[in-house]
Parts: structure tokens; C-alpha cells; sequence
């Protein structure tokens, strides 16, 4: 199977009003996406923040969970935050991931949006379980989600996440793993 690797962006993101902001990291997010990585054979996990104060936020609770008391509390933590990676841009995540992979990265957009032009589920799980030497960057976004200048420069789009109803605003941390559980689970079956 082709290597996966996630990216959880803050820059570019989109408010309500649909303004282009910077979004603040939430530690919750953090954890819980390298818990679903780590559950999903997720090669890396990449926090993208512009803001030096993030990051160093980023990495002091990676270091307690990874050196400190939390180590020792609770080794699964550890083992999930192993997988952690941040960088400052986008940009340079992904000129270093184009540097070390070349043709072979294929960069998947996710998004609550609807749009004409999206891969199944299915599809894309089928793409990724044939595609043997491949590297697939899974992007998400926070806030109201990705800039269209983000959207972009995927090379494919996931189709959205729906439930039963109208409402569709699904926290980053819950998409990430249904997502990966969708394209990684054993057992799911066609969406």
C-alpha cells in the first residue's frame, strides 16, 4: 500500500464570512488525530502554523507526553505522538515533501463543501490500495476549512462527510477519523 501522510493546516483557513484567517491550534485536535494516525498505519502527522507561539505550544505538549510525567502515565500517547511533525507553512511541508518524494506525492483535499469535483470514497481507497509506491498527503483544515488557493493545489477532492440532516460542521478531530476510517478501516464497506 502507498505511504500516507496527514496534514492538519491553520494557515489559509476560511472564517464564517469567508475571510481568510489563521485558525489557533487546539490541543485536543493534536492528540486525537495522532491517536487516529497511529490507529490507521499513518506514516506522519504534520501541525502547520505560521506562529512560533503555536508551534512551541505544540511542542511542549508533545514533549510531556513524550519525556515528561505523561511518558510514563501513559505510553500509548507517546507511542501515537511519535508520528508528530510541525512545520511553519504549508509551503515548506510541502517543498520538502516534493523533494523528498517527487511525482509519486499526490496531495487529497477534504472539506465539509460540496463540489462537482470530488473522488468517492471508494474510489479513492481502491486508488490508494493499488497504488503501491505512492505517497498520499491527506489535507484538513479548521476553522470554516481551506482557502480555495489550498484547495487548489490538491490533486484530488474528497467527497464531504454527510450525516442525516442539514447541518454539516463537523469537528476537525472527528473528520480526520472518519475519514481514515472510511479509506483504512478493516471491513468498511462502499460509500
Amino acid at each position: 500500500m502507498a505511504k500516507i501522510l496527514v496534514a492538519l493546516l491553520h494557515e489559509h483557513q476560511l472564517n464564517k464570512e469567508g475571510a481568510l484567517i489563521t485558525t489557533s491550534v487546539t490541543l485536543l485536535d493534536v492528540h486525537d488525530i495522532a491517536r487516529s494516525s497511529m490507529t490507521y498505519g499513518i506514516e506522519s502527522f504534520f501541525v502547520v502554523h505560521p506562529s512560533e507561539s503555536m508551534r512551541s505550544l505544540v511542542g511542549t505538549m508533545a514533549r510531556h507526553w513524550q519525556e515528561g510525567y505523561g511518558a510514563t502515565y501513559n505510553p500509548t500517547r507517546k507511542e501515537a505522538l511519535s508520528l508528530l511533525q510541525v512545520r511553519s507553512s504549508f509551503s515548506e511541508l510541502l517543498g520538502e515533501l516534493k523533494k523528498t518524494y517527487g511525482e509519486k506525492l499526490k496531495i487529497i483535499s477534504t472539506s465539509a463543501r460540496f463540489s462537482p469535483e470530488t473522488i468517492s470514497f471508494v474510489d479513492l481507497k481502491s486508488k490508494i490500495s493499488a497504488d503501491t509506491n505512492g505517497v498520499y498527503l491527506i489535507l484538513f483544515g479548521t476553522g470554516w476549512g481551506m482557502s480555495d488557493q489550498l484547495m487548489a493545489l490538491a490533486d484530488l477532492r474528497l467527497q464531504p462527510i454527510c450525516g442525516q440532516g442539514e447541518y454539516n460542521h463537523l469537528s476537525v478531530r472527528s473528520a480526520c477519523a472518519i475519514v481514515l476510517d472510511r479509506l483504512f478501516g478493516v471491513g468498511t464497506a462502499g460509500f
